[in-house]
């Protein structure tokens, strides 16, 4: 970014450029000037914070974290961490945006009202005021915290940031932040240009990633219902409600997983066991819950005693579709086990549970005694079928399986299925409304959007699945005429 003539040199003589080095053949680069801006601005930090406790008292700090935390109460659940992660953005707001008033704070504080620390330091200080801090109290001094989708990544270097409010864009130099952000990726804060160079000042600690991007534009959206035009003064009008969004954005990203089934049931392992007559009355009694096998093919894989008695028969509990993968062809509710006179039946949530004790009480009849309902701790259960999983078949044995071309072949059919029939689903993170629908929108599109950027992401899943969703996630965009990124 190029240093206007007449602004301050960035050799911190105090002189303007013009008038000191510009005519020279090496003037101070960016990455210098960004290291005394840093500099500088540390020990600004070091004297605001003793101009605040000289100014306010002690009380001060513990007053503006209550109103920058929205003023949490004693039932409120901040979560694992959340003070630790909030304090990078509070001290810089305390600093350059806080303003002490009464009735926010709940205490009485001997410093004047509707000031901010750095005005208040400034005024101290008059004609002895730094030529540099007052760059930067003047460049950083109110400007609100937002939201800053990330456009472009220089690993180690910095970013181009866009405001996901208000539109405007920079370019800001970041070593250690920009080792861990990729394009689409959402951050919380304030970016400010001190003498045309792009500064964080404020940084969340929580990465957003473009799936709860639909959170922000729909805060955006909001703001837009009263102001044709977002700016600055709109954020630090609706500062709180911003501040709401990043905190619930915060707390749901780093609460524990919310584990479901894939009829959106909490899970809960259970096991029903029941005393029946025999395996081959109760299996003529409940084959039919097999949606995807007929009894013939359940009898074929029944074990059998030396004189071809069945003494044992698996019958999986299943329904025709999914409600999570359209392409999918069949769900699996649970999994009954007949060994002799015992029925075991394992499912993974309580309303699972209930809907098969009912099947099973109707079909059985008299033929069946209800004994009782295991629930099982959920460490066991999975160690359980971690264990029975590695029986039948290994993740080794897995890969190679998905080497074969038939396979994939049939995999790629049901994802492309799958990602084909997206696009006319009812989605929650936009509204309840179909990508077909949401895209005829330019929120709608860059909700969409973003929904994508995110599935084509590496989440840890395997190569294959991430193979087929960015696959998918092209079919998606070909239908409802996105651009591929780039």
């Amino acid at each position: 970014m190029a240093i206007g003539r007449n602004q301050p040199c960035p050799c911190g003589s105090g002189k303007k450029y013009k008038k000191c080095c510009m005519n020279q053949e090496a003037a101070p680069s960016q990455d210098l000037y960004y290291r005394r801006l840093s500099e500088a601005h540390d020990e600004l930090v070091k004297r605001l914070m003793a101009c605040a406790d000289r100014i306010f008292g002690e009380q001060a700090v513990s007053a503006a974290m209550n109103e920058f935390l929205l003023w949490p109460t004693a039932e409120d659940d901040l979560g694992e961490g959340m003070l630790d992660r909030a304090g990078s953005l509070f001290w810089p707001w305390f600093l350059f945006n806080w303003e002490y008033d009464p009735k926010d704070a709940g205490v009485e504080l001997a410093g004047p009202r509707e000031r901010t620390v750095a005005e208040l330091y400034a005024q101290e200080r008059a004609f002895q005021l730094d030529s540099l801090e007052e760059r930067l109290i003047g460049s950083i001094n109110r400007k609100p915290y937002s939201f800053w989708e990330v456009l472009r990544v220089e690993k180690g270097r910095g970013m181009a940031l866009l405001n996901a409010l208000t539109g405007t864009r920079i370019e800001v130099q970041e070593r250690s932040g920009s080792e861990h952000v990729q394009p689409g990726d959402l951050l919380f804060g304030r970016a400010v240009a001190v003498d045309g160079v792009g500064m964080l000042i404020g940084l969340g600690a929580t990465l957003i990633p473009p799936g709860r991007k639909t959170d922000i534009i729909a805060l955006r959206k909001h703001l837009h219902r009263r102001n044709r035009v977002i700016t600055d003064d709109t954020l630090n009008e609706y500062d709180v409600e911003i501040r709401q969004v990043y905190f619930g954005l915060d707390h749901s990203l780093h609460a524990a997983p919310q584990m479901q089934n894939t009829d959106g049931h909490a899970l809960e392992f259970h096991r029903l066991i029941y005393e029946v007559g025999s395996t081959p009355e109760a299996f003529e009694k409940l084959s039919d819950l097999c949606a995807t096998m007929t009894p013939k093919e359940l009898s074929a894989k029944a074990e059998r005693d030396k004189a071809g008695r069945m003494v044992r028969v698996e019958i999986p509990w299943d329904r025709r579709g999914h409600k999570k993968v359209s392409g999918l062809p069949n769900t699996l509710l649970g999994r009954i086990v007949i060994e002799g006179r015992r029925l075991s039946a394992e499912v993974n949530s309580a309303e699972r549970a209930a809907a098969l004790r009912r099947e099973l009480d109707a079909r059985l009849g008299a033929a069946g005694r209800f004994k009782v309902d295991e629930i099982q701790d959920l460490d066991a259960a999975m160690s359980e079928r971690s264990r029975r999983a590695a029986k039948t078949k290994t993740s080794r044995e897995q890969e190679e399986l998905m080497q074969q071309p038939e396979v994939r072949e049939q995999v790629a059919e049901i994802m492309a299925r799958h990602w084909e029939s997206w696009v006319d689903l009812k989605i929650p993170a936009l509204g309840g409304k179909s990508p077909r629908h949401a895209v005829k929108t330019a929120d709608g599109r860059e909700a969409v959007e973003a929904l994508l950027k995110d599935a084509e992401r590496e989440r840890g899943q395997d190569p294959f699945t991430l193979e087929f969703n960015r696959k998918g996630a092209a079919i998606a965009r070909k239908i409802l005429g996105l651009n591929p990124p780039g």
